[in-house]
């Protein structure tokens, strides 16, 4: 799908902001400074790992930004209701072996490991109804594939398809074969909004994951709203192949747009995600809503410093498509380079955004 020229498009070029995820490697005061000053203009709060603690970090991140003179932008991530891995070792698996998923909300005593390793799965009760005996369960961005073998007496048994990766502790779930259908604000969500709101900290926006309809970015909004008042805004995150159905309807009724690449890469296939990028990036600019583009962006630089020429190609395809933000995540979150993240994606969307500017003709506003 080739990209349109609209009435925005003639205006200033800017280069995409960068928003940074806090968490372990990305939540002392001393390393917000430098990430701020490196170019992080937003940070992502993940809520999905409960145990953070997130009212302090954005207390921090805001705090380290006053000192710059820099205006900040505040974003909750609520993971909606689809399940997390609970606590739990790094299990590290091999092809074949086998794994017993079990929920220990559900007054289940640990399961026996009987040659197959327990991994605790909150939440996993609920999701019964929609697995059988050789539907997959993916976690990690698809990066481990897991296939039912049994589904029995609430637990399920399966054995690892592909995948080198440890599964870890807040690892959420995808079921490729599966439908969908969460909540997009749990029990959970709302006892941490309260918890900012009584601590007088006030974000500048909420993310809703795994939205299908404008519906789910109404019932959110209403929720959001009630607990942090009327000045909170909304973000749809594009996770899933409904949202894609329906995203002018969502687009219209949410404040901003995340194309969330890693679950709609799952959800739409890998091959139709560029043009899926394409098209939300593009409709959101049509509506003047703010959009930004997430998930892999510098993962592979993170890891060992040496950008990859694709990461490198994918910051310019987000700057030609004039998005107003990307989004950082393990390249902040759990990375032994988060500040040089920062500042790679800073430099190389300034330089692209000027290169465009220049070849189209348009004003420079970087």
């Amino acid at each position: 799908m080739a990209l349109q020229t609209t009435s925005r498009d003639t205006g200033a070029w800017k280069a995409p902001e960068i928003m940074a995820t806090l968490g372990p490697t990305l939540e002392k005061l001393e390393d917000l400074r430098k990430a701020i000053g490196a170019g992080a203009r937003w940070v992502r709060v993940p809520c999905g790992y409960r145990q953070r603690p997130h009212v302090e970090n954005v207390r921090a991140a805001r705090a380290a930004a006053a000192e710059a003179g820099v205006n900040l932008q505040v974003l909750l991530d609520l993971p909606s209701s689809r399940p997390r891995t609970g606590t739990m070792p790094d299990l590290n698996l091999a092809i074949g072996d086998k794994v017993v998923f079990w929920d220990p909300t559900a007054d289940q005593d640990t399961p026996h490991k009987n040659g197959s390793s327990p991994v605790p799965l909150p939440g996993l009760h609920s999701l019964l109804d929609r697995l059988s005996p050789s539907k997959r369960i993916w976690f990690c961005d698809g990066r481990l594939s897991f296939v039912i073998d049994a589904v029995k007496n609430g637990q399920v048994a399966a054995h690892l398809q592909e995948g080198v990766i440890p599964l870890k502790s807040s690892n959420s779930i995808f079921l490729p074969d599966s439908p969908a259908g969460y909540a997009p604000v749990t029990e959970a969500d709302r006892d941490l909004l309260r918890q900012f709101a009584c601590a007088g900290v006030t974000p500048d926006w909420v993310a809703l994951s795994l939205i299908a309809t404008s519906e789910d970015v109404r019932v959110g909004r209403s929720e959001a709203k009630t607990i942090l008042g009327p000045e909170v805004r909304i973000m749809a995150k594009f996770e899933t192949a409904a949202a894609v159905a329906c995203a002018q309807q969502i687009i219209a009724e949410a404040d901003g747009v995340m194309v969330a690449r890693g679950d709609l890469g799952m959800a739409v296939g890998y091959a139709r995600l560029p043009q899926a990028q394409e098209m939300l990036v593009q409709a959101a600019r049509d509506a003047g809503k703010p959009v930004v583009v997430a998930t892999q962006i510098l993962e592979s630089f993170a890891a060992s410093g040496v950008p990859q020429r694709a990461e490198l190609s994918d910051l310019s395809i987000i700057a030609r498509q004039r998005a107003d933000a990307i989004m950082l995540g393990k390249e902040t979150v759990f990375s032994p380079r988060p500040i040089e993240c920062i500042r790679l994606a800073r430099e190389v969307l300034e330089h692209e955004t000027k290169r465009f500017a220049e070849a189209y003709g348009a004003q420079r506003a970087v």
